[in-house]
């Protein structure tokens, strides 16, 4: 589950990978566009078990109250911005769809089918299936942590279309399923933790991108980080008050399934690297 921060900075390259200090804010626990200081920033849990991964697990669960709540939740669900992809009229389970090994799979059954975008979880949804995981969060906490954790996506995906729109010239990019993988390390965050010594992505998702060309669905890894360890203590303190997560770092790049993700990475290191000359050459490119 991507949430964890006052503010959070949104990456096609983490340029920092900082320790962790929210590991206790639930009790049981188990690109580079600058900071963005927003009080909806992260998923405020992190430890020994995954969370739910928004659209594919926790929308699932049951819209009933939890045995023993006695706070109401919302039982509203929020329509994202991310465009749903090409996938079968048939209606399947959140499990089948995020194990399936099919590139396009049928619609979850917690997706409604006439919809053309994603749609999050309602709050006791979130509940119930963070209830199910083993934790044990303050339920007034969760309206804020569900738009926490959504606006985590949302600015995913905002990463997501950069990288289609700047390579692929796909403006208009759909996302044809999500997949929560909390203990599966990337390649990079392995090299990173285990040879460079930094600190493991608290969460990853893998996310499937339609092809416009009628190719296979182009695989993203996203790889979620907690904030500076220079401000942990301060900001944990804040969080316990203010009920704000703090700060995180998301790392978006394309899955290396083929030699085109390789030479995807080295043309978006260099337009970062070159911005000047990247904007001149796309604007020779729109003249032409």
């Amino acid at each position: 589950c991507p949430v964890k921060g006052v503010g959070y900075k949104a990456s096609s390259s983490v340029d920092e990978q900082p320790r962790g200090f929210l590991s206790g804010w639930f009790q049981s626990s188990n690109s580079n566009d600058g900071a963005v200081q927003s009080s909806l920033s992260e998923c405020p849990v992190k430890g020994g078990g995954a969370m739910p991964a928004s659209i594919e697990e926790a929308a699932k669960h049951s819209q009933l109250p939890a045995p023993g709540q006695q706070i109401p939740l919302s039982q509203h669900r929020v329509i994202s911005t991310i465009p749903r992809g090409d996938v079968s009229d048939q209606p399947v389970s959140a499990d089948a769809a995020a194990q399936t090994n099919e590139a396009r799979p049928a619609v979850p059954v917690h997706q409604p089918t006439n919809s053309s975008q994603w749609m999050y979880p309602s709050e006791q949804q979130f509940y119930n299936a963070m209830r199910k995981k083993g934790y044990n969060p303050p339920i007034e906490a969760i309206p804020s942590v569900l738009k926490i954790h959504n606006a985590v996506n949302e600015r995913s995906w905002l990463q997501v279309r950069k990288w289609e729109k700047e390579l692929h010239n796909n403006k208009e990019p759909k996302l044809v399923k999500f997949v929560g993988r909390p203990k599966d390390l990337s390649p990079k965050a392995f090299f990173n933790s285990r040879v460079l010594m930094t600190q493991e992505p608290f969460d990853r998702h893998d996310w499937y991108v339609e092809d416009t060309n009628g190719g296979e669905p182009r695989r993203y890894v996203i790889d979620f980080y907690e904030g500076e360890e220079k401000k942990a203590v301060e900001l944990q303190k804040q969080a316990q008050q203010m009920m704000k997560p703090p700060s995180m770092y998301i790392d978006v790049r394309p899955a290396l399934d083929t030699p085109g993700a390789a030479v995807d990475r080295m043309l978006m290191a260099a337009r970062e690297a070159l911005p000047g000359l990247t904007a001149a050459f796309d604007s020779f490119k729109k003249s032409e």
